[in-house]
């Protein structure tokens, strides 16, 4: 069973697996290098491709060169430097492959992917320790893919420790085709990841933030990127302040690019253990922005490197750097060439809201959310903060596509914070990473106790978002910091009646401990609604690292539809609405809106499970005949 909670361990040097504790203590073991894969590997002569490809111990350094490290198995090209990611591997549809393969290691391994696509995703390349074989083949389908290698008979979801960093990137592409586009392999070295005091590192392209590569654009540039998921966790890649299209997706085996009328639009976006997917932006704004795994265990620094003891207590200027770290990509964006830079316009018609933390009485939760409209009445809206505001969740913040809302964040808690407004388009100084957000000479700051910041936005869009601590640390997500953020078309009413909001979330529950919550309660009370009216229903997944988060709607037992109409916040094109069976992944920092109406009276039952937790959680809707 899986567990993806925050994984301790004290600093040491190298644990390896016994075959190889004398490699792990001799301090001759060459140095890993980070892989940009920018470069394809091996040698080209006509249609054919040389490779010599060799599996090697090697000595890892996560973060800073000469820092702490693992000892782990990686490949590379015979008598280069070894690599993680393994050696790209980049060709033309039809090419001819020739590759060598040469196992250093102690143990007999077993390699996957290096034949025709697609193929037999169990077929392998199976070598005893120092030995050498060929393959050939030739290069199939377009698309992306990667090879792995493990020891003992794993499969790519059961790798532990040296043998997790052992994949590398494998692209093919069509006749003709000019690449321009950047390979992005997320990495995640694990020891005993489902065993107490198990440890994780996570990475990409060989390197955890905030010693990972960090990429620079122009505003305007069209961006192509490949992601490839060789770990054995499912992950939630979130983009800060964008919207990307899903180009296409696969399998290693299968690939499927869509077509333009069928390509999903997202900010966040779910990549199971073994899948790809590529993705094409395009930045209207400067400044710094992140592409992270929306897992907090995955976006902060890993504690088998850095012990809890040694964390900053509060905000300093690097907080970036002091308070981040893993599966992060750092973005920049330039203004075009001869822009000038102007402040945005302003305006006399903005709408003020303040969002107030503080700490709550009872301690259970730790925080206390508060929406406040300057504007409404005190009496309208001291019953709306009642009526709306479980403990355990913030209250709805509602907005207007078009109108420019500005946000105080009021901080009365005794902790410092930031405020994320996922899936918001917006400037990035406004984005809420303390330290990052904005530009090197002007970030956004942290807020402090007794302390306050004013987000500026105006909606391009009306759907479904998010607002949540980005603050790392894992007490304000589990202490219901956090809470849905909703946009409407102008002139449109929220209606709460027919406008139905699930937010799963997860939270030390007293007296019961780490649960998972839907609208702030364990165990959901009944809700009640009437046969034949069509409802909106905004799913949100802002756990802590339910990456693999499975939901189903089921009509008195049976199996039911519904009709998808929203992801993230983007509406489905006309030729992406159809009504499907009523069950979907909705990974960590996802929101889908969804239209749903039962046909008579019954009880239907909304229920979310995980791989990572083993108790599903249901809140029942009890449909009765209408009037």
């Amino acid at each position: 069973m899986r567990k993806l909670l925050f994984l301790g361990c004290v600093l040491t040097l190298a644990l390896v697996p016994a075959a190889v504790a004398q490699a792990a203590a001799d301090s001759a073991l060459p140095s890993v290098v980070a892989n940009d894969n920018h470069t394809p590997a091996g040698k080209f002569s006509g249609n054919t491709l040389d490779l010599q490809l060799e599996a090697r111990p090697a000595r890892w350094y996560p973060e800073a060169e000469g820092g702490a490290y693992r000892d782990v198995w990686v490949f590379g090209e015979t008598g280069r430097s070894p690599l993680a990611p393994g050696p790209l591997i980049r060709v033309t549809q039809g090419t001819q492959i020739h590759i060598s393969v040469r196992n250093a290691l102690p143990l007999p391994i077993k390699v996957y992917g290096l034949h025709r696509h697609p193929g037999d995703p169990t077929s392998a390349l199976s070598l005893a320790a120092g030995e050498s074989r060929d393959v050939n083949f030739i290069a199939g389908e377009p698309g992306t893919y990667f090879y792995w290698a493990s020891v003992s008979d794993h499969t790519l979801d059961t790798r532990d420790d040296a043998e997790t960093m052992l994949s590398g990137a494998f692209i093919i592409d069509p006749p003709g085709a000019q690449p321009d586009d950047r390979i992005l392999v997320l990495g995640l070295w694990v020891k005993n990841v489902f065993a107490p005091g198990g440890q994780e590192i996570a990475s990409i392209n060989g390197k955890a933030w905030p010693y990972a590569e960090r990429v620079t654009y122009t505003v305007g540039e069209t961006i192509h990127w490949r992601v490839i998921n060789p770990t054995i966790f499912p992950h939630g890649m979130h983009l800060h302040g964008f919207f990307f299209d899903v180009d296409a997706v696969g399998d290693n085996e299968h690939y499927e690019r869509f077509s333009s009328e069928l390509r999903p639009k997202a900010n966040t976006e779910f990549i199971d253990t073994g899948h790809v997917f590529d993705m094409t932006w395009t930045p209207d704004r400067s400044g710094n922005w992140l592409f992270h795994c929306h897992m907090v265990a995955h976006m902060m620094p890993p504690e088998c490197i850095h012990p809890p003891s040694a964390a900053p207590a509060s905000y300093t200027p690097g907080h970036d750097t002091d308070s981040m770290g893993g599966l992060i990509l750092g973005i920049t964006i330039l203004p075009k060439k001869g822009a000038t830079t102007t402040a945005p316009p302003t305006t006399t018609s903005v709408r003020k809201l303040q969002l107030v933390i503080s700490e709550n009485p009872q301690k259970i939760p730790l925080f206390k959310l508060e929406v406040k409209d300057p504007a409404a009445p005190p009496a309208a809206s001291a019953a709306a903060a009642s009526d709306q505001q479980p403990v355990w969740v913030g209250p709805p913040l509602i907005l207007t596509r078009g109108e420019t809302t500005d946000i105080e964040v009021n901080n009365q808690s005794s902790q410092p914070t930031t405020i994320h407004w996922h899936g918001m388009e917006l400037e990035s100084y406004y984005d809420g990473v303390a330290g990052w957000s904005g530009t090197s000479g002007n970030s956004s700051p942290a807020i402090p106790p007794g302390g306050s910041f004013t987000a500026r936005m105006t909606p391009p869009r009306a759907g479904t978002f998010i607002y949540h601590t980005h603050w790392h640390d894992a007490s304000q997500l589990l202490n219901a910091m956090y809470g849905p953020l909703i946009v409407l078309e102008p002139g449109q009413k929220y209606d709460p009646e027919h406008d139905r909001t699930f937010i799963f979330g997860v939270g030390n529950y007293a007296p019961f401990g780490y649960l998972l919550l839907i609208n702030g309660n364990p165990q959901p009370d009944l809700v009640g609604l009437q046969a034949g009216v069509k409802y909106h229903l905004r799913l949100i997944n802002i756990t802590d690292n339910f990456s693999d988060m499975r939901v189903r709607l089921t009509f008195n037992d049976s199996a039911t539809q519904w009709k998808i109409v929203a992801k993230d916040g983007a509406d489905l094109p006309p030729a992406q609405l159809k009504t499907s069976t009523a069950e979907m992944w909705l990974t960590v920092g996802e929101t889908y809106d969804i239209e749903y109406a039962a046909v008579s009276a019954g009880v239907a039952n909304l229920t979310a499970w995980s791989a990572s937790y083993p108790v599903p959680i249901t809140v029942p809707l009890k449909f009765t005949a209408s009037k």
